[in-house]
């Protein structure tokens, strides 16, 4: 499956600069996107790479996003807060 969304520059740079990788899951608020450990990838996900690092993206949510957008960061971020 080749993704037929885009993934904001802002979220390209978070990512590169943690130097982590990331999955892009379902939550009750919507898509967030957290790092691995706190989210594992699943076999079935889209691997995207950014950087050096891998992109993790649900096949489920894969279907239904446009973009990958700051908001997805923003959902895990205040949760750590």
């Amino acid at each position: 499956m080749i993704p037929s969304f885009t993934i904001d520059e802002k979220v390209r740079a978070y990512i590169r600069k943690s130097g982590q990788d990331f999955r892009l899951c379902t939550s009750p608020e919507g898509p967030v996107l957290l790092p691995l450990g706190t989210a594992d990838p699943k076999p079935s996900d889209l691997k995207i790479l950014v950087g050096s690092n891998i992109l993790y993206v649900s096949k489920l949510q894969a279907k239904y996003i446009k973009k990958v957008d700051w908001a997805m960061v923003e959902k895990f971020l205040n949760q750590q807060s």
